[in-house]
C-alpha cells in the first residue's frame, strides 16, 4: 500500500530528521520524495509505502508529529497501479529567462493541447550577476506520446519559446 505525503511548515533543522524517523519507526519505505526550505517555511512531498496496518501507524505518527511541530500534514492514500503499457518518451525541459509571470502557465497549455504530460516541475528566481535583474530558471520532465514527431515537436517549442522570450532547451532524459 502507498501513502502520499505533503508536510508544510515552519523550516527546522531537524524536521527531516523527525520525518524519516516516524517512517522508519512504523516499518515503510520511502519511494520518492521533495523536502525543499521555501523562503522560511519547509515543504516536502513523499510517497512511502509500506503494507496497511504499517502505513495506519504512519499516518497516527503524523498526525503528532503535526500538533507536536505545529505543522500542517495531509495524507492520501495511494490507489493501486493499473497494468497499462506506457506508449510515452520522457523528455526534460529546461527554460531560462526575465522574470516572467505567465511563463509557466503558457508553457503548460503548450504542452497540455499536445497531450503531453508534466511529470515534475521546479521553478527559481534570482538576480542576474551585476545588473540584478530578476532571471527566472524552471525543470521540468515531461512524457511525450511515442507518436509525435519529435522534429515537428522541437520546432513548435522553438517557435513557442521565441515568442514567449524565453531560452529553452528540450531534450531526452539521460538515464
Amino acid at each position: 500500500m502507498q501513502l502520499a505525503i505533503t508536510v508544510l511548515g515552519e523550516d527546522r533543522s531537524d524536521l527531516i530528521v523527525e520525518i524519516t524517523r516516524a517512517i522508519k519507526d512504523c516499518k515503510c519505505t520511502i519511494l520518492e520524495s521533495r523536502m525543499t526550505e521555501l523562503g522560511n517555511e519547509f515543504a516536502g512531498h513523499l510517497l512511502v509505502e509500506g503494507n496497511w496496518n504499517h502505513i495506519v501507524r504512519l499516518e497516527s505518527a503524523f498526525e503528532n508529529l503535526a500538533n507536536r511541530f505545529a505543522m500542517k500534514i495531509n495524507t492520501l492514500r495511494g490507489r493501486e497501479p493499473e497494468d497499462r503499457e506506457d506508449n510515452t518518451l520522457p523528455y526534460a525541459i529546461d527554460i531560462f529567462a526575465t522574470d516572467q509571470i505567465n511563463s509557466i502557465h503558457e508553457l503548460s497549455v503548450f504542452l497540455s493541447t499536445r497531450n503531453i504530460k508534466i511529470l515534475d516541475l521546479s521553478t527559481s528566481r534570482y538576480p542576474a550577476p551585476f545588473s540584478g535583474t530578476p532571471l527566472f530558471l524552471a525543470h521540468m520532465v515531461v512524457k511525450i506520446p511515442t507518436g509525435m514527431r519529435i522534429v515537428s515537436l522541437r520546432d513548435e517549442f522553438l517557435d513557442f519559446c521565441d515568442q514567449q522570450n524565453l531560452d529553452a532547451i528540450l531534450e531526452p532524459v539521460k538515464r
